[in-house]
């Protein structure tokens, strides 16, 4: 049996267990007035397909801003407008204006779960494929490098809760795809797309940004043909921004700011629940908004993310090569995660994209983080009903993963313990948070200590992957595209 078809064998099961984790509840189900996720990307629909297009963002009498309104960029936009024709012309009541309100029905659930799954085969699915075919790799790498990037977060996110990261990561996969081989001009395309699909990609810009910025720079280039490819990549970016933005561009009345202050809400907050960063858990200690104006804190956060985040880009600028691409991702969009404004719990998937990728550097300790990044999303599976797929994804993920965990787990006895340590910790506070009950002095102990958990491991891993990228040296297994 050859490569690709063992791959292809692999993406199947993987869309089995994706499809099977879609037969379960979602974020909201059956439960008014709000509902959930499930909902929001329904009512996305129904706006785009019966307001024009600079109503989508306003609020209107037809479009209340206050009941799921549209805070995404222009190109989720378009592909509610897509998904919604298609609901519109299976069944009109889908998205009916303003009557289609927590609509749910079996037929109507089927056609979300597909659109879900269609989305996913076209832009993360295909990428996945594509870039680890083309990897110049040990077979055995590349059964370790798919087993953890069938992330079971991601898939529990999609499937389960109802969302479509999948396009965005896929998006965003895709530039690094195009990095690899060389194709810096695609790259910008793709990324664009990606950052109009969910402004959360920002998560992955500054690496991305300063890694073509390098490639403009290469040795025995003359400064002429430097400024030209430099050039070329900025006006292909604007010209992606452009096409995207266009309808709005050319509609005033405070359209364009109309739209940029939903894309970029704060007021909304420093977090959102109990995400497993350094502000929620600070909260815990300091009240932070009640002594902090929010245009403070957003500074603070600033100032931090940008305080860990910078000094990796440059780095990665005058270090330039993909494997500290790969790792200058993963330290980026983990600092963002820890420190920057108005982090929600899903937002540790943008992490989880890097460390998938480079997980042939470090297997084991890739498979580790993963899965505790998997763990800190525990509350939302709780309220969404997803405990027993969330279980049962996780144990055949650890079964895909288990060549990984023989690539390494030959290291010293106190990083084996140090695993033990957190799978035994993290097992036991699972069970606390789904069969004790919350003390009534502190409703919510079990959720804070899932997060804070999280954010010890998390500090653990920023501190490990900074160390990686900045003083282990580069003469460790390299990736390459044909």
């Amino acid at each position: 049996m050859d490569v690709p078809f063992k791959l292809e064998v692999i993406a199947l099961t993987t869309v089995i267990i994706k499809l099977g984790v879609s037969l379960f509840p979602y974020s909201g189900k059956n439960n008014p007035p709000m509902f959930g996720d499930y909902e929001a990307q329904r009512h996305w629909m129904e706006i785009t397909v019966n307001l024009p297009i600079q109503d989508w963002y306003r609020n209107t009498t037809d479009n209340d801003l206050l009941y799921w309104g549209l805070d995404y960029p222009p190109l989720t936009a378009y592909h509610s407008y897509l998904t919604g024709l298609m609901a519109k012309k299976i069944n009109p009541d889908y998205v009916n204006l303003l009557a289609s309100r927590g609509f749910e029905s079996p037929n109507h659930q089927f056609f979300m779960r597909m659109s879900v799954l269609v989305s996913d085969c076209l832009f993360f699915i295909s990428a996945l494929y594509f870039y680890i075919k083309n990897l110049k790799m040990d077979n055995k790498y590349k059964w370790v490098f798919f087993a953890l990037c069938s992330h079971p977060g991601l898939t529990l996110i999609d499937y389960g809760h109802f969302q479509y990261n999948s396009v965005s990561l896929g998006l965003a996969l895709w530039a690094i795809i195009f990095v690899s081989k060389g194709r810096n001009l695609w790259a910008a395309v793709a990324f664009s797309a990606a950052l109009n699909f969910k402004q959360m990609e920002l998560y992955h810009a500054i690496p991305m940004f300063f890694y073509l910025l390098a490639s403009c720079h290469r040795k025995g280039s003359t400064l002429i043909s430097q400024l030209v490819n430099l050039i070329k990549i900025g006006v292909v970016t604007l010209a992606t921004f452009a096409l995207i933005w266009y309808p709005f561009l050319q509609l005033h009345d405070g359209l364009l700011q109309q739209v940029l202050s939903r894309v970029f809400p704060f007021n909304r907050g420093i977090f959102e629940d109990y995400v497993a960063n350094f502000w929620c858990t600070l909260n815990v200690l300091v009240k932070i908004r009640r002594i902090l104006e929010p245009t403070s804190i957003a500074s603070y956060c600033l100032l931090l993310t940008a305080l860990f985040s910078f000094p990796c880009g440059l780095h990665l600028y005058f270090k330039n090569s993909l494997r500290n691409f790969h790792l200058c991702l993963i330290n980026v969009s983990l600092a963002f995660f820890l420190f920057s404004y108005h982090v929600h719990e899903k937002s540790i998937l943008l992490v989880t994209l890097p460390v998938s990728i480079a997980s042939p550097y470090f297997p084991f300790t890739a498979f580790w983080f993963l899965s505790i990044s998997h763990f800190s999303m525990l509350p939302l599976y709780a309220k969404d009903d997803l405990i027993l797929p969330a279980v049962a994804v996780l144990a055949l993920y650890c079964l895909l993963a288990n060549s990984s965990l023989k690539l390494e787990m030959g290291r010293s006895m106190q990083f084996k313990c140090l695993a033990g340590i957190s799978a035994i910790g993290s097992a036991v506070l699972a069970l606390l948070f789904l069969i004790c009950p919350n003390p009534p002095a502190y409703p919510y102990l079990w959720t804070l200590l899932v997060s804070v958990w999280s954010f010890a491991h998390f500090s653990v891993f920023f501190a490990y992957f900074l160390y990686v990228q900045f003083w282990v040296g580069s003469q460790s297994l390299k990736l390459k595209m044909q």
